[in-house]
């Protein structure tokens, strides 16, 4: 597993292998890994599978589980906590949820949040063009730079 600290007390990276990690909270936004929370003893597991399909609008419920992610993302980032967001490669499924978080937390405009994001990941970071719309819409309509 790689990952990287993207902003305070928040990790984006590839799925992680079962066991104990040393974060408070591990996301599994990647459809095809979902093992049960039991296997990350002593960690808050939020399943959050959403499909990495950039020649396809989201579906509706791919949205909310994305938003309630990161909503319980930055409820445990507001309170100290310390989360993974993961996807097969912590690429662009990991990146949509850590970045909506990273909006409501820490007041970041979106191409501040891309840039950072891509600094950390890398260029593909975040290169789904619906993961990346819907970033905007999110920040525009909860506040903030679109």
């Amino acid at each position: 597993m790689s990952r990287s600290e993207v902003a305070p007390g928040l990790f984006v990276g590839s799925k992680p292998s079962p066991g104990r990690h040393d974060v408070d909270a591990i996301v599994l936004a990647a459809v095809e890994y979902q093992p049960p929370a039991d296997l990350f003893p002593g960690t808050e597991v939020i399943h959050a599978p959403i499909d990495d399909a950039p020649h396809r609008p989201m579906h509706q419920a791919e949205i909310e589980t994305a938003l309630e992610a990161a909503d319980r993302v930055a409820h445990l980032l507001r309170s100290g906590r310390r989360v993974l967001a993961s996807c097969q490669m912590g690429l662009n499924r990991s990146a949509l949820v850590a970045a909506i978080a990273m909006h409501d937390v820490f007041g970041m405009s979106v191409d501040q949040i891309i840039r950072r994001l891509r600094r950390a990941r890398g260029a593909w970071s975040l290169s789904n063009p619906n993961f990346e719309k819907l970033l905007r819409v999110v920040a525009d309509v909860r506040g903030g730079d679109a």
